[in-house]
């Protein structure tokens, strides 16, 4: 699988469901580093990112987990106030 990523009215997408490890956490922080520091990226993964809470803190950014698809975990993700 691979994986993708668009802009919507909420924010960046990016779908990492399906992709082996580590690869949805640096596609993520890769992604989040380009984002205006008032953006927003909306992340769909198969399981909760445990490694991927403190790479957030130590830039700035946190995650707040959102509803999404069955078996999803989708997660929003936004600069610290």
């Amino acid at each position: 699988m691979t994986m993708q990523q668009w802009q919507a009215d909420d924010g960046w997408h990016i779908d990492v469901r399906g992709l082996p490890p580590p690869q949805p956490l640096v596609q993520i922080l890769r992604l989040v580093q380009t984002v205006a520091p008032d953006g927003v990226v909306i992340v769909h993964h198969d399981r909760d990112p445990q490694l991927l809470y403190p790479e957030l803190a130590q830039i700035g950014w946190q995650a707040e987990p959102i509803s999404g698809e069955p078996g999803e975990v989708r997660l929003r993700l936004s600069k610290l106030p």
